[in-house]
């Protein structure tokens, strides 16, 4: 693998996401992992654990967030709220 050259695009590095967070508090700049990015990298893991448990693959549609052609699968992305908690 050859070096990378200075046109091209380079990931931030952090050694501590902890410290990102607070210094961005200050300069009010984007953290390394802002709340889409984490969103996302949650899902992927959600998504992984619920295939690993179902034992089998499920096709996902990243605009709409659901799970496209299996109800089974699909009754895992959220729990039933108790009463008298709702959302919407």
């Amino acid at each position: 693998m050859s070096p990378a050259a200075d046109s091209d695009v380079k990931l931030y590095k952090s050694a501590n996401h902890h410290k990102n967070f607070l210094d961005c508090i200050k300069s009010r700049e984007l953290p390394i992992c802002d709340v889409e990015i984490g969103h996302r990298s949650a899902t992927v893991c959600h998504l992984g654990n619920l295939m690993a448990r179902l034992g089998r693959a499920i096709k996902w549609d990243p605009e709409k967030e659901e799970i496209v052609g299996d109800a089974e699968a699909a009754q895992w992305l959220q729990r039933p709220y108790r009463q008298p908690w709702k959302l919407g």
